[in-house]
């Protein structure tokens, strides 16, 4: 409920206090008090009260919103409403069905004259409830929203830091343009430092809804698993699987036998992706949006009761496809690689395509100094995992006329353990040190000072979380290099935990290249607590390497507001300096500030930097500042209303009604505004909305909103005395207002302006009426 209405409707109910509420039959006679032959007793008895309404819709016992009525006097008992008005309100009628009560002059249908049909009004709380039969109604299927390319804008995304010392002074910033017209959107960037300003290539994208791609020209890249690639300025059309429901890539078939009509549910780590209900028979179940790899649990649940489960061990590659999915690329252009020698265009391609049991990809790069093919094949093992097999052959013509060849074989392997443990293996061989990615082909080079090139690569990578609380990771790498390049290995180990009342994290490394070798490993603790009914968190840690070093760190974080936070630490390590600092953060709405102060023995630095965003709507004739700098976002607009906050955003309104909502692309996006913040005169027709945005796009939503004037009046007469209670108080145009409680109260809700009023023979002027929400005492002029 909004605050200031619910303040308001404790201040009414107080005034009301006295009155005797019972659970009986509502007793129209006291409520028509001494008051006789009262106009607006006897319209209020009418099925339909004549008047303009802010009224909630209900069809069949779903809400669908607010919506405006008109009800004219010659509705009193049968209700005519046009078909655009039906539609607003999303009571979407079957026409054909009702077309023999449709009134050629009015233009609308009196739809209660149809069988079935029934239309109620309770003029107390406001509702208009439609009972409408199946055939009454038009069946229509789940809306499929479509992508919404969003408005002009140019956001311009800011960042600026500064660090001084003893000796100097440095000073950065970079500003992120993004420019949105029609259905292309334009990036580019500037960085700026004392000495030198660099601005980036200009690149231009747009989402291709019909191939489910991106068309992008200018600065971009050309890369995959297959062949490598490299930065290229040139044009490319790239699938994107995100543009598809699901966007992992690969989903698998689902299916079994229902003994009855049953529900089928699908669930996947302990969460519901799925639930249909299926006639007896075989069934199958696929294009299900998947969470991750991970047990999926199928739950089939007959019509006695009876239930049956079926685990299916789900292993996903990024890399695998839906039968009969396909992704692909080609891209033309030249490479972009700072100081690059390399000069001709190249032209780059790559296709997969899934099918029934495997997923099978190729991939080509031809430039007239270099060519490379491709192949790969992902395949699922049902309970053994997955598995990947991938090869790639290379070919370069040098400078000095040599010819150099070369190619390398990989395979990965997946495979999840029920819903807590993640395995991947992966292994390469290179067939020649001559084989050579185009990223990182150089035609100058002198084949006898070619060194540091893989011969042979492993790799492993294991999760596993414990409990709830606890999770463990372990990485791990072995390299052999060609020629007299030494072999390198790698290990990394990860704990962390988390408790009711501190957590913990603990990492490890470990690297050796020939003979030598490194480690190092660390191990912090945080603890809240609370002081005076402020809430702190202390934060400790150590790191210890394999010379011996040791540090040490120690220190307190807390928040000053919502907004502000700050954190005092200590660092110290063997007989070194020990190392004081205080950090503080601003994150308003508008922008976001960062300082830092250290000092060590003598030495004295510091660090500031502000980041956020400025909006430009040249549609809308709004600037907005925000610390948002999400890609895609919605401009929410509730005209003209300062301070309207969203269910999604911590930024409110600025003055012209406008907020930024952070949004995903190409993903249902529900934006739901927060009752709580609008102004006590606003309503809403609709408090939530849904959107599909595509990516970086800028979606203007605007939410209809309707000015509702609020009175409460306590009413005396001439004497002195209240108006009695129980009388009924009309408009000017004799719509009902309501009803005088005791002490002479009357609270009235109205679309209109309140031009004056009438309780009986007592008449309030509109001069004595005051544009408040506050009790005001009126008297009767006659």
């Amino acid at each position: 409920m909004n605050t200031k209405l619910k303040y308001l409707s404790i201040g009414v109910f107080m005034a009301l206090h006295s009155l005797p509420l019972h659970a009986v039959e509502f007793d129209w006679n006291f409520v028509r008090g001494g008051v006789q032959d009262d106009a607006a007793w006897e319209s209020l008895t009418n099925k339909f009260v004549p008047g303009r309404y802010l009224v909630d819709v209900e069809l069949n016992g779903q809400h669908l919103g607010k919506r405006l009525v008109t009800i004219d006097l010659e509705d009193t008992d049968e209700l005519c409403l046009d078909k655009q008005w039906f539609d607003d309100a999303k009571v979407y009628i079957n026409t054909d069905f009702y077309a023999s009560h449709f009134n050629e002059v009015r233009q609308c249908y009196f739809i209660e004259r149809g069988d079935s049909t029934q239309i109620a009004f309770d003029f107390s709380t406001q509702k208009l409830t439609f009972s409408l039969p199946q055939k009454g109604l038009i069946k229509r299927d789940s809306e499929e929203l479509i992508w919404d390319y969003g408005i002009p804008a140019l956001r311009m995304n800011y960042s600026a830091n500064v660090n001084v010392n003893d000796i100097d002074t440095t000073i950065y910033g970079s500003l992120g343009l993004l420019g949105n017209v029609g259905r292309w959107v334009a990036t580019s960037s500037v960085n700026m430092s004392e000495d030198s300003v660099d601005m980036s290539t200009v690149t231009a994208s747009r989402a291709l809804y019909d191939f489910k791609a991106d068309l992008t020209v200018g600065r971009t890249y050309t890369g995959n698993s297959l062949v490598g690639g490299a930065g290229l300025t040139g044009i490319g059309v790239v699938s994107n699987s995100s543009m598809r429901p699901n966007d992992l890539g690969y989903t698998p078939v689902f299916s079994g036998v229902a003994s009855s009509h049953a529900r089928v549910t699908l669930s996947q780590n302990g969460r519901s992706v799925y639930s249909e209900m299926v006639p007896p028979g075989p069934f199958e179940i696929a294009d299900v949006s998947l969470l991750s790899s991970g047990d999926i649990t199928m739950t089939v649940t007959e019509n006695d009761g009876s239930v049956t489960t079926r685990l299916y061990p789900l292993t996903i590659m990024p890399n695998m496809l839906n039968p009969g999915e396909i992704e692909y690329g080609v891209y033309s252009g030249v490479r972009n690689i700072d100081s690059d020698e390399l000069g001709g265009l190249f032209v780059a391609g790559n296709v997969g395509y899934g099918f029934d049991v495997v997923t099978l990809k190729s991939s080509a790069l031809l430039h007239n100094k270099y060519g490379a093919i491709g192949v790969g094949l992902v395949s699922g093992l049902g309970d053994l995992g997955s598995l990947g097999v991938e090869g790639a052959y290379s070919h370069a013509q040098y400078d000095d006329h040599s010819l150099r060849s070369g190619g390398k074989v990989s395979v990965t392997y997946a495979k999840t353990f029920s819903k807590s443990t993640d395995l991947q293996l992966i292994g390469a061989q290179y067939t020649s040190i001559n084989y050579t990615e185009f990223s990182q082909f150089t035609p100058w080079e002198i084949e006898e000072q070619v060194s540091n090139k893989q011969k042979t690569q492993y790799e492993l990578s294991l999760s596993h979380q414990l409990t709830d609380h606890v999770s463990t990771g372990l990485s791990a790498w072995h390299r052999i290099y060609w020629g007299d390049t030494e072999d390198g290995t790698g290990i990394n180990a990860r704990m962390s935990a988390r408790f009711d009342y501190f957590s913990l994290s603990f990492g490890a490394n470990y690297n050796r290249v020939g003979e030598d070798d490194s480690y190092s490993a660390s191990l912090s603790a945080s603890v809240p607590f609370d002081v005076f009914d402020t809430k702190f968190s202390s934060f400790s840690g150590v790191t210890i390497n394999g010379n011996g070093h040791e540090s040490y760190t120690t220190g307190v974080s807390s928040n000053i507001s919502e907004r502000v936070n700050y954190a005092a630490s200590v660092g110290w390590s063997g007989s070194d300096d020990k190392t004081y600092s205080l950090q503080t953060g601003y994150h308003g709405d508008r922008i976001a500030l960062n300082g830092q102060l250290s000092k060590t023995g003598n030495r004295t630095t510091g660090s500031g930097s502000m980041s956020g965003s400025v909006i430009v709507l040249p549609t809308e004739n709004d600037v907005i500042f925000t610390r948002n700098i999400s890609d895609t976002i919605v401009i929410a607009n509730v005209a003209d209303t300062e301070g309207v906050e969203f269910m999604s955003s911590p930024y409110p309104s600025n003055a012209r009604g406008n907020a930024v909502v952070p949004v995903s692309a190409y993903y249902e996006n529900r934006v739901t505004l927060s009752g709580d913040t609008l102004p006590i005169d606003i309503e809403l027709l609709s408090t939530e909305k849904q959107v599909l945005p595509t990516e970086r796009a800028v979606v203007y939503m605007p939410f209809e909103s309707v000015k509702v004037k609020r009175y409460l009046f306590q009413i005396k007469e001439h004497n002195g005395q209240f108006v009695p209670s129980g009388s009924w108080a009309e408009s000017q145009t004799g719509v009902p207002l309501g009803f005088v409680t005791q002490n002479g109260i009357l609270f009235v809700n109205s679309v209109d302006e309140l031009d004056g009023f009438n309780i009986g023979a007592c008449v309030i002027s509109h001069s004595k009426i005051k544009e408040t929400t506050q009790l005001q005492e009126v008297m009767c002029e006659k």
